[in-house]
């Protein structure tokens, strides 16, 4: 995990720019650089060092070819194979030894094509890379590294990995779509009505209905394995984040054969879950150290306000999601050598295993909504996860997210993913069977913050909002929050804490609600329908800042 930020159109002042860039430090502290790599045109990096390849060659950023200079937050699996398309040796660049500098080799082997050189790329990443004519931006498929921009009042233009790194620069913040990239001129363009944003993915949308269910259990299997064993790329120790479910349980038995050195399991709960026994039973079988944080509600409550600023959204289920998983990532950082983290986050959006998702009216249905949540799944929980872990120095990685699993997972026959009479991800759990206790494999889904134990979460903070906000207090909430009112006191409490950290009206288009609440089956007038001519979306039209909407022309 590392920090990316990036100045066009400006000098860098370090009172102003710096401070505002300092506050995603967590992100990246072992080294920090802020550099002009054309006129008017700055980088800045915060690393955490993850990868050493040794034989004395540097693997910092920024990675520096001839003209081209680029700061990336990210992990590029195929780097080697992307190097040796260029045949340009390593020593060559500066920096050339980073997994990251396989981003010039890409950019070069494909002649500048910017499109052509991100779909090479096979990884996570959010970059920003320049040479005397154009900043160049990309964003990995599914958004798994963040990124941001906008617009100061004088016309410059600012990226950066966290909202909060930014907000104070701009007068109003835009997510860089995530599957996209942007060719900016360094000069003229600020006379740009619209940034000059192409998508170069889009999850697939229409399924191969020629996938027999024996077939589709071995490629789940063997492109899971390949997509775990790539992601151990590294050389720091490696832990799971173990709840206990099925998702990190499969993830932490894959990388349990794989690693020579044992990971360490973590896990999080109430000191009655049930999901703490799950994980302990999963930790016994796979014979790896297994390390507990029992919380209390009364943690939990204290925790909010960090929480929130932390995640940079209100959504009260990420937040409630994420108290958990920001107290166990606090506790990893503290007291554990741990900086790589494992999970499984996106299983549940590909497979279509969330509950309302199993009540859908039928399998084409779910078809649809699955790639709706998965086109906002950079505002869920790989959001969650990113910002929870980059606060306290560690690095998250997500298998299920591979682009390769993305891309089969996603053209499987979605009446695999609903089958009658059996537990959902039947196709996941099937093709593991012998690779974890049987109790643990055909259990079925429980919520992260649902199974933290006997007494809910969201009870705890309800009741808490219930002594916090009086009624009169509540009766005003139109008139406080005109756009997106709370319904809720638990949402009054959070949307408050928010608005003291972060500038609404600065991010309206950032911060999105609540996706759980409306499904692609309902009416064909709501807002969030997915609808059959926009299931693949291929143009990206941007607007500029006096416009105020950054979002695709599709699915919202």
């Amino acid at each position: 995990m590392c920090g990316i930020w990036a100045l066009l159109g400006d000098e860098y002042d370090a009172k102003n720019h710096g401070t505002e860039f300092l506050k995603i430090i967590g992100r990246g502290p072992d080294f920090t650089i802020v550099t002009e790599v054309a006129p008017k045109t700055w980088l800045g990096f915060h690393r955490l060092a993850i990868v050493d390849p040794g034989h004395g060659h540097k693997s910092s950023q920024p990675v520096v070819s001839d003209k081209l200079s680029v700061v990336c937050n990210g992990e590029i699996y195929n780097h080697m194979a992307l190097k040796a398309l260029t045949g340009i040796p390593e020593t060559d660049l500066e920096n050339g030894a980073s997994d990251c500098a396989a981003i010039i080799h890409a950019f070069k082997a494909f002649n500048g094509n910017l499109k052509k050189a991100c779909a090479a790329l096979d990884g996570v990443f959010a970059f920003a890379m320049a040479d005397d004519q154009f900043l160049y931006i990309g964003r990995d498929p599914i958004g798994v590294r963040p990124l941001f921009y906008g617009y100061t009042p004088t016309g410059s233009l600012v990226f950066g990995s966290e909202v909060k790194c930014i907000e104070k620069l701009c007068d109003r913040l835009e997510y860089f779509p995530p599957g996209s990239c942007a060719q900016i001129p360094l000069a003229g363009f600020a006379s740009l009505t619209e940034l000059p944003i192409q998508q170069y993915y889009a999850v697939p949308s229409i399924p191969d209905n020629s996938v027999t269910l024996y077939s589709a259990q071995t490629a789940v299997r063997e492109i899971l394995l390949q997509a775990v064993e790539k992601r151990l790329m590294g050389n720091r120790h490696f832990g799971f984040m173990l709840s206990g479910g099925l998702d990190s349980s499969i993830i932490a038995s894959i990388a349990s054969k794989l690693l020579k050195e044992k990971p360490i399991a973590f896990s999080v709960g109430f000191e009655d879950s049930p999901d703490l026994e799950n994980a302990r039973r999963v930790a016994e079988y796979l014979d790896i150290p297994h390390k507990v944080l029992v919380i209390t509600p009364e943690e939990c409550l204290n925790v909010i306000p960090e929480v929130i600023y932390a995640l940079e959204t209100f959504d009260p289920l990420i937040i409630r999601c994420g108290i958990a998983h920001y107290l166990l990532c606090r506790h990893i950082a503290a007291t554990s050598d741990v900086k790589v983290l494992l999970s499984g986050e996106g299983a549940d959006e590909l497979f279509g295993s969330y509950a309302y998702m199993q009540r859908a009216p039928n399998a084409a249905h779910l078809h649809r909504e699955a790639l709706r949540r998965m086109k906002h799944l950079h505002q869920y929980d790989v959001l969650r996860c990113d910002r929870s872990t980059s606060c306290h120095g560690l690095e998250i990685r997500v298998p299920f997210l591979d682009k390769k699993f993305i891309e089969y997972v996603a053209k499987m026959p979605p009446t695999f993913k609903l089958i009658p009479n059996k537990l959902e991800k039947y196709v996941l759990r099937s093709a593991f069977e012998g690779w974890l206790p049987t109790e643990v494999l055909w259990r079925s889904k429980e919520g992260f913050a649902e199974a933290l134990g006997k007494i809910d979460l969201g009870d705890v903070v309800a009741e808490h909002c219930e002594k916090l906000i009086s009624d009169d207090k509540y009766a005003l909430k139109q008139m406080r929050f005109p756009t997106r009112t709370p319904e809720t006191k638990e949402e009054f409490w959070y949307r408050s804490i928010f608005e003291e950290f972060y500038p609404i009206h600065k991010m309206e288009t950032v911060v999105h609600t609540k996706v759980y609440r409306t499904a692609a089956w309902q009416i064909p007038d709501d807002k969030e329908n997915c609808k059959d001519v926009l299931l693949n979306i291929e143009a990206v039209r941007f607007r500029r800042r006096s416009t105020g909407s950054a979002k695709f022309s599709g699915v919202a």
